[in-house]
C-alpha cells in the first residue's frame, strides 16, 4: 500500500492511497463468499454456486461495493501510520480502479489542530455568593400560595388579586369603530409582565365593561417606524384570585404528610432555595468557565466540524420548535448560517476539552465509579454495564471529571451576588 499526504490548507489533509491487486484480492474473496452463503441461482442449491459463476455474473459490482470497506479499513491504517490525529469524519472524494486491477483511494480529512494549554492557575472566576433571606422564602411561600389558589367568580375588579378574560377587537382607523371578531386572553393583574398601563385600566372595572386600550411601539418593534394599536376592550369574565390560609392541613397535603408547620414548611423552603442557588452557581461557573477557555486559546478550527455543528443546531432548533410556524419558514440554510459563530464557540471548546482529558489522563478511573456506584445505590458492575449501553451518560460523568479537575487548579474568586448583580444579569 502506498500513501501519499496532501495538504490542503489549515488543518484539512487528503490521503492518497494506492493499492496493488493482490492487496485487495483477500478482501473480495470474503466478499464473494459472502455473496455465495445467500445466493440461489437456477440450477443450483442455495449457497452452493460456484465462485467461478458469481465472478463472472456479478465479479465487478460485488468488487466495487468491497471497496468502500477497503478504503475505509485502508484509510484507518495509513492514518495511524502517518501519526494523523483524526477529527470529524473523513470524507471519500476518489475511488477509481488503476491499470493493473488495483486501486487508488483519495480520503479528505481535517486533523486536531495543535492547542497549547494556557496555565490553570492563570484562569480567574468569580463566585457570586449570596444567602437565602426570610424575603426570600417569603417570595417562595407567596408563590406556592398563588400555584394553589382558588378563582372565585366576581363582578368586580378592585385590587390585583384577580384574573381577567377580556375580549380586543381591533379598532377601524377611519370610523373608530371596533371591528367584528377579536380574540380573548386571560390575564393575572399581579403578574410582573403584564403592561402597567392596561392593569391601570382595569382596575375598579366590571364584568361586561368596556374601554379604548392603545398600545404604542417605537419604530425598532417589528416595524420600521414608531406606530400604534388601537383596541376596544371588553372584560369578559372577572375571577378573584382567594390564596389558600398556610393551616396544618394546608401544608400537610402540600408535603404529603411529611411536614406540618409553617415553621417546618419554611426550613424545608431555606434548604431548597439553597440547593437550587448552589445549581445555578455551579451551572454559572462551568458557562463562564467555557467562555474563557474559549477565549484564551487561539487555534484553526476544522471547517467541517464548525458546520456539522451548526446543522446539529438547526435540526434541534426546528425539532424543539414545531408549532412556530415562522421559524419552521426560515430557509434551512440561512438558519445554519445564523448557528455559525455559536457552533465554532462549541467546537472549540469540544477540542480544548478533548487536548485537556488527553494530555491529563483524565479517565472515569475505578475509584470514582465505585464512589458514582454508591452515589446511585448499585455496584460497580452495573455502573459499568449501564455505561457501555449509554455512551451519553459515560460522556457526561467525564465531563463532569473534567470540570471537576478543572476547578481544582483555576482560581475561584468569591464575591457578594448583590455587588455583581447588574453585571450578572448584563451577561444573561
Amino acid at each position: 500500500m502506498q500513501t501519499t499526504i496532501h495538504d490542503r490548507g489549515g488543518l484539512r489533509r487528503a490521503v492518497e492511497i494506492v493499492l496493488s491487486y493482490s492487496e485487495l484480492a483477500p478482501y473480495f474473496e470474503r466478499a464473494y463468499a459472502e455473496v455465495q452463503k445467500d445466493l440461489q441461482l437456477e440450477g443450483f442449491r442455495k449457497g452452493k454456486v460456484p465462485i467461478e459463476i458469481i465472478k463472472a455474473r456479478y465479479g465487478a459490482h460485488i468488487e466495487q461495493e468491497a471497496l468502500g470497506d477497503i478504503a475505509s479499513e485502508a484509510f484507518r491504517t495509513a492514518a495511524q501510520e502517518h501519526a494523523l490525529d483524526v477529527v470529524g469524519t473523513p470524507v471519500l472524494v476518489e475511488l477509481e480502479r488503476t491499470a493493473d486491477r488495483g486501486a487508488r483511494v483519495v480520503v479528505e480529512c481535517d486533523i486536531m489542530p495543535d492547542i497549547t494549554l494556557v496555565p490553570y492557575e492563570q484562569i480567574e472566576l468569580v463566585k457570586p455568593i449570596r444567602s437565602i433571606t426570610e424575603a426570600d422564602i417569603d417570595e417562595e411561600l407567596e408563590n406556592i400560595r398563588l400555584r394553589n389558589a382558588e378563582l372565585v367568580p366576581a363582578e368586580q375588579i378592585t385590587d390585583l388579586m384577580y384574573v381577567v378574560k377580556l375580549k380586543f377587537a381591533p379598532v377601524d382607523p377611519e370610523t373608530n369603530a371596533p371591528l367584528v371578531g377579536g380574540k380573548e386572553q386571560d390575564f393575572f393583574l399581579d403578574d410582573d409582565h403584564m403592561d402597567p398601563q392596561l392593569r391601570e385600566e382595569l382596575l375598579n372595572l366590571r364584568k361586561g365593561d368596556t374601554f379604548v386600550y392603545r398600545t404604542r411601539h417605537t419604530s425598532d418593534e417589528h416595524r420600521t417606524h414608531a406606530h400604534e394599536h388601537i383596541y376596544h376592550v371588553t372584560v369578559v369574565d372577572v375571577q378573584r384570585v382567594v390564596l389558600p390560609e398556610l393551616t396544618e392541613e394546608f401544608i400537610a397535603s402540600l408535603t404529603n404528610g411529611r411536614l406540618s408547620t409553617e415553621e417546618q414548611l419554611r426550613s424545608e423552603l431555606r434548604r431548597v432555595l439553597e440547593q437550587e442557588w448552589e445549581k445555578q452557581v455551579n451551572s454559572y461557573l462551568r458557562e463562564r468557565l467555557v467562555d474563557t477557555m474559549v477565549e484564551l486559546h487561539e487555534f484553526d478550527v476544522p471547517e467541517s466540524l464548525i458546520r456539522t455543528m451548526a446543522e446539529e443546531f438547526a435540526t434541534d432548533t426546528l425539532e424543539r420548535n414545531k408549532e412556530d410556524k415562522r421559524l419552521q419558514q426560515i430557509p434551512r440554510q440561512q438558519l445554519v448560517e445564523y448557528f455559525l459563530p455559536q457552533a465554532e464557540s462549541a467546537v472549540r471548546w469540544q477540542l480544548i476539552a478533548d487536548t485537556i482529558l488527553r494530555q491529563e489522563d483524565i479517565r472515569l478511573t475505578e475509584e470514582r465509579l465505585a464512589a458514582l456506584a454508591e452515589r446511585y445505590g448499585v455496584d460497580t458492575v452495573q455502573l459499568k454495564m449501564v455505561l457501555e449501553q449509554k455512551p451519553s451518560l459515560r460522556n457526561r460523568l467525564l465531563t463532569d471529571a473534567l470540570f471537576d479537575f478543572l476547578f481544582a487548579r483555576v482560581r475561584i474568586v468569591e464575591r457578594p451576588y448583590e455587588e455583581i448583580k447588574a453585571e450578572l444579569e448584563g451577561e444573561g
